[in-house]
């Protein structure tokens, strides 16, 4: 059976301390919703909270890590009781970093896939009770193009995406009925700190790197001629999100200006 989400829905986005995660937030906020904006960082969320409302009335901090079962379960808790219980989740909090594969730690394996991937699998966990309770919820996971085609030196990173995408489908498929929906989007490289952050490690830890830098050969990749922006992505959940795509269930859209295109 299938309800309706009360008015003025509660969403949570993850990650939202900067960059995708924070752009998605502001769209959502601009679009009427109320947002629980969650990062592992205070100073992050807060500066985020502040440009959607300073007053605090329409968006709250939160500060919480994905990656732990105990905190995850707190940061629900926290925004249900100041907010109410999120209708909607964005899965976006995820961590980056380019190693060859030799090289590769377990360490650093299980901190990539533990927020990646288990967060996500944590964060649908906590919230798909009170949005079965509704019959109504979204939930978009954000995974990556590199989660549907492998790339060197992030081999880590890519397996979460794989793997975001898995237990999207997974969970479209389980809660077709109850009017819920699960989606993933893949974005192409986008222009963050993330990016950055990417294209230095690359520098450091692959050998030959190409003459112009490896930003500059990410961007020449993309078809479209630029990378992209953190709104581009924004502007996909804010559809996913809304009643116009109750029937888009089970997916994982590219945002990839027509680089790979499956």
């Amino acid at each position: 059976m299938t309800g309706a989400a009360p008015a003025g829905r509660v969403a949570l986005v993850t990650g939202a301390g900067r960059g995708i995660g924070a752009a998605i937030a502001v769209r959502l906020a601009s679009g009427g919703h109320r947002v629980a904006v969650c990062d592992v960082r205070a100073e992050g969320a807060e500066r985020t909270a502040r440009t959607i409302d300073p007053a605090g009335r329409r968006a709250i901090a939160v500060v919480a890590d994905v990656s732990d079962a105990a905190s995850v379960t707190g940061m629900i808790a926290d925004v249900a009781g100041r907010l109410g219980s999120p209708d909607i989740l964005v899965n976006n909090a995820g961590v980056i970093s380019a190693v060859p594969f030799a090289d590769l730690a377990e360490a650093e394996w299980d901190r990539v896939l533990g927020v990646n991937l288990k967060g996500q699998y944590l964060c649908a966990r906590a919230v798909l009770p009170a949005m079965r309770r509704r019959g109504w919820g979204r939930i978009i996971n954000i995974a990556s193009d590199a989660g549907k085609t492998g790339e060197p030196y992030i081999a880590h990173y890519s397996a979460s995406k794989f793997g975001v995408i898995g237990l999207t489908q997974s969970l479209a498929l389980e809660y077709a009925r109850e009017g819920i929906t699960v989606n993933a989007v893949c974005p192409a490289i986008t222009d963050t700190d993330m990016m950055e952050q990417l294209a230095a490690e690359m520098e450091h830890s692959v050998p030959g790197p190409p003459a112009a830098g490896w930003r500059a050969a990410f961007v020449q990749e993309i078809p479209l001629g630029r990378p992209m922006a953190p709104a581009d992505i924004a502007e996909l959940c804010a559809f996913l999100a809304g009643d116009g795509a109750a029937a888009i269930s089970g997916q994982a859209i590219n945002v990839s200006g027509a680089h790979e295109m499956h």
